[in-house]
């Protein structure tokens, strides 16, 4: 009896130690929430590893550090929103915004601000060198449901508006570039336009949408993803040699994407998250932690992430933000 009692002990204490120490699940969170100094629209990680997250009210951009668990506010140069920011590999980052903005961060911290060519809006910005950065956006007309697109490129002579090629749609409105090198770059703007730039010339692409193209990324293999939509969201894929076709349709509209090795987070309207396949076999979506929208997905080094957005509705009152984070 007492060897039939140990020998059945034995069998459990596995299993008992399997209870005692579950493996943690990986899940979102809310990391910050009504943050005051307004939406969370963009992000970048420094070479030291800290994310760089810039937005802020339509009137006054601003800018945080996210460090031990906290979002620290960072002094910038007064104008309104700050849209998007692209790091260099020199450590500094460039950033962008309405009022047709552009700000340098050098890697040491210090902020200054350039002069642009007159004009209203920028919300992408991709930069390869202080001497050869991207910058696009569109100037509204007085209807407000039309504009003119606009395309800057920063030389070694500053900043100076490059003339797009003829459009099927002139009035569109351009929102992000990204780019694999100066000789590759992908931008993308309303009603599905797509622009590349082969290092020489910029022409029109067939994206197989006419649903708004939100945000870019630049992904392996010389590959591009591109999300967007309004009421149904869309994430389409650039092929290196030029073709696009759909990775696969969701529930709401899309506005932020990054890339892990076998998924691509997404996020978007009313909190949308959700994380995709690959291959776009299968899409799991995430219960929303917040009814404001969100704009920014941002991979970490480590494999994690943070989601930022905020209450756009109250574009021209004052927004809060907000700041979601995965297995942070």
């Amino acid at each position: 009896m007492l060897n039939r009692r140990l020998h059945a002990l034995l069998l459990t204490l596995p299993l008992l130690a399997c209870t005692a120490t579950p493996m943690p699940q990986r899940s979102w969170k809310v990391l910050a929430e009504n943050v005051p100094e307004g939406a969370v629209m963009s992000g970048a990680v420094l070479a030291a590893g800290t994310p760089l997250l810039v937005g802020g009210q339509s009137t006054a951009g601003a800018a945080w550090l996210w460090q031990g668990g906290a979002l620290h506010p960072q002094v910038v140069p007064a104008g309104p929103l700050l849209s998007w920011v692209s790091l260099l590999a020199d450590g500094s980052a460039l950033v962008v915004g309405n009022g047709r903005r552009a700000l340098w961060r050098a890697a040491d911290g210090t902020w200054t601000a350039e002069v642009l060519p007159d004009g209203d809006q920028l919300w992408g910005c991709v930069a390869f060198s202080q001497d050869d950065a991207w910058a696009v956006g569109a100037d509204p007309h007085a209807d407000l449901t039309s504009a003119t697109p606009v395309l800057l490129h920063r030389t070694a002579a500053g900043w100076a508006q490059v003339t797009l090629p003829t459009l099927q749609q002139p009035d569109v409105w351009l929102y992000k570039i990204d780019g694999h090198s100066a000789t590759d770059i992908v931008a993308v703007g309303g009603s599905g336009e797509a622009l590349h730039f082969d290092g020489s010339h910029w022409s029109e692409e067939a994206t197989g949408t006419g649903e708004n193209l939100t945000t870019v990324r630049a992904i392996a293999g010389g590959r591009y993803i591109a999300v967007g939509g309004q009421a149904t969201g869309v994430a389409r894929i650039r092929e290196a040699n030029g073709s696009w076709h759909s990775l696969r349709a969701v529930e709401s509209g899309l506005s932020g994407v990054d890339a892990w090795d076998d998924r691509f987070w997404v996020c978007g309207a009313t909190g949308w998250l959700e994380a995709i396949a690959a291959d776009g076999s299968s899409a799991t979506p995430v219960d929303p932690l917040t009814t404001d929208d969100l704009h920014l997905m941002l991979r970490l080094p480590n494999g994690d992430a943070l989601a930022g957005g905020g209450n756009f509705a109250a574009f021209q009152t004052k927004m809060h933000g907000v700041l979601l984070g995965w297995n942070l």
